[in-house]
């Protein structure tokens, strides 16, 4: 039975969302009972994230965090990292040894760089782990580690020796999942660990400081670290599509909905709206897709374009009148970010849970409920002097923008602590794997990663 579907049934039934809470409840007693504090939490934080405060009540959230306090304080006093018990049952699970598994394999130039080598590869692209600032032994001043992808985030956490690392190094966590209530984060936890979190939507940015620990927020996204300078609009050319849909071949990104609504402008006005859909198989293949466009009528609408390059998907978003963004709830989507860039206004699911809600705005785009999309395709695409979503995303967003601003919490942040700040970090780019902005820069950081070597840890039964 899909996963997908037995979310969207629980998400329609307080009944469901009851007796999920309860198994989750118990479960986590199982888990902790056995001395598996990190299962346990990992249980109870998923809970909080899917269920409504209406049934995750305050009551039941203040499990996980006794769990927090007993695995993490002495009383008030944040342990240090050493001394973090969730992270040693991390260290004795399954999950700890992912990176081991991944990477021992790997030359050890790769492994510091948590870089899984791919045919074609170039020095340019760089792994999940990136040096942004090497230390500066001399003046004490630390360098900064960039960890991408929530996978990597948990398993970087069982494969560095944080605890030799915490004194010379800052790090920051660069979220591809949504909601702030996830245990990946807790291993994290230590007082003398300087930890920076990309929270792009104000309700995560809020938990992290309400956690009131060393896991500070900073509201950037991993969708705007996009290289900008591929994705330009095309002005001088004639719209070929009123709606690109950019989204893997997938039931959690709800091409059907669009159908739907495509489906209900044709009826309602005789209209006959056209769609570009660009995407690659993933949960589905694209006869999935197909059927659906079919089962609705507007096959002869839609044109499929699968696996193209990242240059045509930035044509065919800019020959759109509009891009629209569905799924409830996925990471920081990069498709909104080169949309605006491209010109092209967007449309997202209002309650979508991911972006920052906040950027959609009267100059980038409107957000519409299921049943309100149809409504808003027509309200954008018939009005297309109406807003500025390339002059607003030059202006606010973008690899430059998003540097600017970490670069700027992380100078802050160093210089409340009385910390010496004296180099900026290196700007990088997700291309859409991690590198450098200016060229050749990796070639500067080789010593830094050199000496992260000794810090890799063996797995905890080797």
């Amino acid at each position: 039975m899909p996963r997908t579907w037995i979310k969207d049934r629980v998400r329609r039934s307080a009944l469901l969302q009851r007796l999920y809470a309860r198994s989750c409840l118990r479960a986590a007693r199982r888990e902790e009972g056995a001395g598996r504090l990190y299962a346990a939490a990992r249980v109870l934080l998923r809970a909080e994230k899917h269920l409504p405060p209406s049934v995750w009540t305050p009551k039941r959230r203040a499990v996980v965090r006794r769990l927090i306090r007993a695995s993490c304080y002495d009383g008030d006093q944040l342990r240090k990292i050493e001394r973090n018990v969730l992270r040693a049952s991390l260290l004795a699970a399954p999950e700890g040894r992912i990176g081991h598994d991944r990477y021992n394999a790997e030359p050890i130039e790769n492994r510091v760089r948590f870089l899984w080598a791919k045919q074609g590869d170039t020095p340019e692209r760089q792994g999940d782990l990136m040096v942004l600032k090497a230390p500066d032994d001399e003046t004490g001043e630390r360098g900064v580690i960039l960890l991408m992808f929530h996978e990597t985030i948990e398993f970087a956490a069982a494969y560095l020796d944080l605890p030799a690392l915490a004194e010379d190094w800052t790090f920051v966590l660069e979220t591809s999942n949504w909601g702030a209530a996830d245990a990946r984060f807790l291993p994290w936890l230590g007082s003398d660990l300087d930890v920076h979190v990309m929270a792009p939507r104000r309700v995560d940015f809020e938990w992290f400081e309400a956690l009131d620990a060393n896991l500070t927020p900073v509201r950037v996204g991993s969708g705007e670290w996009v290289p900008f300078e591929r994705f330009q609009p095309l002005p001088d050319e004639p719209k070929q599509f009123d709606i690109a849909m950019v989204a893997s071949w997938d039931r959690l990104k709800r091409h059907e909905l669009l159908f739907q609504a495509m489906a209900s402008v044709r009826r309602k006005s005789g209209r006959a709206l056209t769609a570009a859909l660009i995407g690659y198989p993933l949960g589905w293949p694209r006869s999935r897709v197909e059927a659906l466009a079919r089962k609705h009528g507007v096959e002869a609408e839609v044109t499929f374009h699968e696996d193209i390059p990242q240059e045509e998907v930035s044509r065919l978003v800019a020959l759109s009148r509009v891009s629209v963004l569905l799924s409830r709830e996925e990471g920081s989507n990069r498709s909104v970010y080169e949309s605006l860039f491209v010109d092209t206004p967007v449309i997202v699911y209002a309650e979508h849970k991911g972006i920052d809600l906040e950027q959609v705005n009267a100059e980038t785009g409107i957000l519409a409920a299921d049943d309100e999309l149809a409504e808003a395709l027509l309200r954008v695409i018939d009005a297309p002097d109406a807003f500025t979503a390339g002059a607003w995303a030059r202006a606010h967003t973008g690899w430059s923008n998003a540097h600017r601003r970490l670069n700027e919490h992380l100078r802050a942040h160093a210089t409340r602590a009385g910390r010496p700040w004296t180099t900026d970090i290196a700007a990088k780019v997700n291309a859409p794997s991690q590198k450098y902005a200016e060229p050749g820069a990796y070639a500067q950081f080789d010593a830094a990663y050199q000496r992260l070597a000794p810090h890799l840890l063996a797995p905890a039964d080797g």
